[in-house]
């Protein structure tokens, strides 16, 4: 939404903020230092910063909140913990009933293609935690990206060093509670349903493709800069209710380089009742509202507060009215009153605004005078 800025308003101001200078971070996440110990760190994306200098809003204003820019590097992974690095698989042997094998494999964090997220699922299924000669669950596993189509081909077949052919069954468990934490997306499935296909007896190998054109980015698209400072300016599908919600900024650089935002031409401004500024509190998410892990780097983000005279929303006090009353005419009377005295107040303020509009013209001639 525009609005028109006034020039007798409280002068525009911008926050410069740096997430390393934040007052506290408030998130963390448990990984490995350097030495195969586990640690606690700070997550540099989201973190509460005490403005020194409140910033208090005139009683007969408003503010207007918006992006001025940002710089944010694209140090987070597109195979996220707790987001989409497990994946289920069930190998079955048929011709023995009730055997079979499941694992729930945690894949590694990481920025994945195509090529070295296909490399990892076929040396888990091929190695030792699926496979089992003991309970004759043998096979080969093989995973192709087709580029023409941009799907995954699976296959599995015979082992040639294995004189025992048994009928084998191969799933990937997307519906087992664990949906949300699936690479299903990057495999090129819905998610709304398991997918299995069986290596038959005689040998030849069994393939399918994936449903769907694979996305190894399908898990973030945009990085959505959420505050405190707006809480009903943008409207967010996944709550189907509008949220906190700054901004979103398009991923348009590869893997490791400087996503940059300057939305001067296609500025939003949420205008926000607030009567003071002393604390801001940044989260970077994805588009479920998923914190971001910058993976210890640092961002900057630049925030616009420009200030207007608005009227807020008055509330009419109708009095008691006793349900005895019979007819209209006491209640029109009473509205008629009221818009009366609300259309009287809004020639007084344009009164206002006339007078103090010609005092400042008298003001800059006296001092040009000067």
């Amino acid at each position: 939404m525009s609005y028109i800025l006034q020039s007798n308003a409280m002068s525009s101001k911008i926050l410069y903020i740096d997430s390393r200078d934040a007052s506290s971070y408030l998130a963390q996440k448990t990984k490995k230092n350097y030495d195969g110990t586990d640690i606690v760190v700070d997550l540099t994306s989201y973190f509460q910063y005490t403005i020194k200098e409140k910033i208090e809003v005139p009683l007969n204003q408003r503010c207007l909140v918006s992006l001025n820019s940002a710089t944010i590097p694209y140090s987070f992974y597109n195979i996220r913990d707790n987001v989409n690095n497990i994946l289920v698989i069930k190998a079955t042997n048929l011709s023995a009933v009730g055997v079979f094998k499941e694992i729930a494999f945690p894949i590694p964090e990481g920025n994945y293609t195509a090529y070295t997220f296909a490399e990892v699922i076929e040396d888990v299924i091929n190695g030792t935690a699926i496979q089992d000669a003991t309970l004759a669950i043998l096979f080969k596993f093989s995973m192709d990206y087709d580029t023409d189509l941009g799907m995954f081909k699976y296959t599995i077949e015979r082992r040639t060093e294995d004189s025992v052919n048994q009928q084998i069954k191969l799933e990937f468990i997307f519906t087992a509670g664990t949906i949300n934490q699936t690479p299903h997306i990057e495999m090129g499935f819905s998610g709304k349903e398991d997918i299995g296909w069986i290596l038959q007896t005689t040998g030849t190998a069994v393939s399918i493709y994936s449903t769907n054109v694979i996305d190894m980015n399908g898990s973030i698209h945009g990085v959505y800069i959420r505050t405190n400072l707006v809480s009903n300016g943008t409207l967010d599908t996944q709550s189907g209710t509008f949220s906190n919600i700054l901004s979103r900024i398009p991923i348009n650089v590869a893997s490791g380089g400087i996503i940059f935002a300057t939305p001067n031409n296609a500025t939003h401004r949420s205008i926000v009742d607030i009567r003071s500024i002393d604390t801001l509190t940044i989260r970077l998410t994805d588009e479920r509202n998923r914190i971001l892990d910058l993976n210890g780097l640092h961002f900057q983000v630049a925030i616009s507060l420009d200030f207007v005279y608005a009227k807020r929303k008055q509330n009419i006090p109708m009095g008691s009215l006793s349900e005895s009353i019979t007819g209209h005419s006491h209640i029109e009377d009473i509205q008629t009153r009221m818009e009366k005295r609300i259309e009287n107040e809004n020639k007084q303020n344009k009164i206002n605004d006339l007078i103090i509009d010609k005092l400042t013209k008298i003001n800059q001639i006296n001092k040009t005078k000067k």
